[in-house]
């Protein structure tokens, strides 16, 4: 699991960026408002050898993006 928050304006560019790079590794996406909706918050479940790749494109696309934690998910 990976947060990472944006600025509203950026939205539609991070996800582009996730589902380019990730394609299928994506588990799922979720999308909450944060900062009374200026920013918003993506929690991202994805497969463990994506991560690298993913945390550089966004870095790239939108230097602004603020990464959050990175835990593991457990499995069921």
């Amino acid at each position: 699991m990976m947060l990472i928050t944006v600025d509203t304006a950026s939205v539609s560019e991070l996800r582009r960026v996730i589902v380019s790079t990730c394609g299928d590794l994506m588990v799922y996406m979720r999308v909450k408002p944060v900062e009374h909706a200026s920013k918003m918050k993506f929690s991202l479940c994805l497969n463990k050898k994506s991560i690298d790749s993913v945390i550089g494109n966004i870095m790239r696309a939108l230097p602004q993006a603020e990464f959050g934690r990175i835990t593991p998910m457990l499995s069921a």
